[in-house]
């Protein structure tokens, strides 16, 4: 088990790898800054916010967590985290800044996961910190549309981190694999799509102590069906039949997420090229488990219609694991026999920073030296102001399909134009299902600022 611990620390750091260490932290937290300090203006980053902060409020006992099956409205994820986002809301007096930081904070705790799991998997402090930080980056930097926004992915992400981090402790002892199952079934009640790092470790139990994996698949479906049956008696059949929404489903959209691998390019190199060349080792045979899990999975759930990019963040934790273990191997590497360990390393390094920068986001930079830059966003804060009055001025049930918006002026949730489109494609709604309310004078539709949406 510990055949590969501490192979970076075998070579003292040189100055180039140590250089090219302080670059990608400092790299790390030029990214964390826009979507830290955009988290507490006053725009919308996704659509999802406000349709999250509604069901944050309904939690909150504004209105029923799972709408009725007649209303043009469905909530297709489970209760925790509106309790947990709601809960949050009322003590800080806002649900989608309670979001916000929520998910801001899940990202950290993600990162020490990466960084423990480095650990555990036979990396040394540094490997274990350098996966760490190529997640915090990737994450922050080509996935702003995610990090710091109200929504409940990455907060699930963490609490399903946690319970594989206690799995891969309970690995590395053979005992206590209960609390790391409970903690995965939990996740899962918070979304419901994050399945790579259970099936590993169900997998891996199924491989190499099947009698264990017997005992976790019972506790797990014991406490899955637990969790249901509570859902039920809470919520009634409306849980089953909003979870149940329709979603298209096109091979097309997964062929398209090919691109998307770009960001994560040289930690999947990384991982393929260790992978495959150290695949004697157990810990790197688990790695692999984990990463190929997370390319079949992100490509199984990028063809549901609508499905951002979320689908690829087990996939980001996965990979940064094998950059840190990556930089662990370095001195073992077949590539070692050719160019010194400490080379191996700074290319690594390098590549990565590369990558980093090579990106045409620069909200950051702008951040800290563009003056037009601050003047835009006091301009979409005032398009974010402007429509919600318009909002507020518009008697009667209005929306601007906009749902942040919607929800800071006060009018009621009537009409998810995501949910709708997909029951009007599945056949269970006539194409003009919102034009006929608003004919009918039920509906008005306000038309958004085009600057309100970042």
């Amino acid at each position: 088990m510990n055949s590969t611990m501490n192979l970076a620390g075998e070579h003292p750091l040189s100055r180039r790898v140590s250089i090219m260490i302080g670059c990608l932290a400092l790299l790390t937290a030029l990214a964390a800054l826009w979507p830290v300090y955009r988290a507490f203006l006053s725009i919308e980053i996704d659509t999802n916010e406000g349709w999250n902060a509604y069901y944050a409020d309904a939690a909150m006992g504004r209105m029923p967590l799972y709408p009725s099956a007649h209303q043009l409205i469905a909530n297709n994820y489970p209760p925790l985290s509106f309790y947990i986002v709601g809960g949050l809301g009322k003590l800080i007096g806002d649900p989608v800044l309670a979001g916000r930081l929520l998910s801001l904070a899940a990202v950290l705790v993600i990162a020490w996961g990466v960084f423990r799991a480095v650990r555990l998997l036979g990396g040394d402090g540094i490997s274990a910190g350098i996966g760490g930080l190529f997640f915090g980056a990737t994450m922050c930097r080509f996935f702003t549309g995610y990090v710091g926004m109200d929504d409940p992915h990455l907060l699930a992400q963490a609490v399903m981190t946690i319970g594989f981090v206690i799995f891969l402790q309970a690995r590395s002892k053979d005992s206590g694999y209960a609390l790391p199952i409970l903690l995965m079934v939990a996740a899962g009640f918070i979304k419901h799509n994050i399945v790579v790092m259970p099936l590993t470790a169900m997998i891996w139990l199924g491989i190499n102590r099947p009698r264990q994996m017997v005992k976790s698949a019972l506790l797990a479906a014991f406490a899955i069906v637990l969790g249901f049956a509570l859902c039920y008696l809470a919520f009634g059949p409306d849980f089953f039949s909003n979870l149940r929404s329709p979603r298209a489903y096109m091979l097309k959209h997964a062929l398209g997420a090919i691109g998307h691998l770009q960001w994560i390019a040289v930690g999947l190199v990384a991982w393929i090229y260790v992978g495959i060349t150290r695949r004697a080792d157990p810990n790197i045979r688990f790695c692999n488990l984990l990463n190929t899990l997370g390319l079949v999975m992100f490509f199984v759930q990028k063809t549901g219609d609508g499905v951002a990019y979320n689908a690829q963040f087990e996939l980001v934790f996965g990979v940064s694991i094998a950059t840190g273990l990556a930089f662990a191997h370095a001195p073992v590497l077949p590539l070692a026999r050719r160019w010194s360990p400490d080379k191996l390393q700074f290319i690594l390094l390098l590549a990565i920073c590369l990558r980093l920068v090579a990106s045409a986001r620069l909200e950051p930079v702008k951040l800290l030296m563009d003056p037009d830059f601050h003047a835009e966003i006091t301009a979409r804060e005032a398009a974010m102001s402007a429509t919600v009055a318009r909002l507020k001025n518009t008697p009667g049930d209005a929306t601007c399909f906009n749902t942040l918006a919607n929800y800071r002026s006060g009018k009621p949730f009537i009409v998810d134009p995501f949910y709708t489109h997909q029951q009007i494609l599945a056949g269970h709604l006539p194409a003009d299902a919102i034009a006929q309310l608003i004919a009918a004078g039920k509906l008005t539709v306000v038309e958004a600022d085009p600057l309100l949406h970042w």
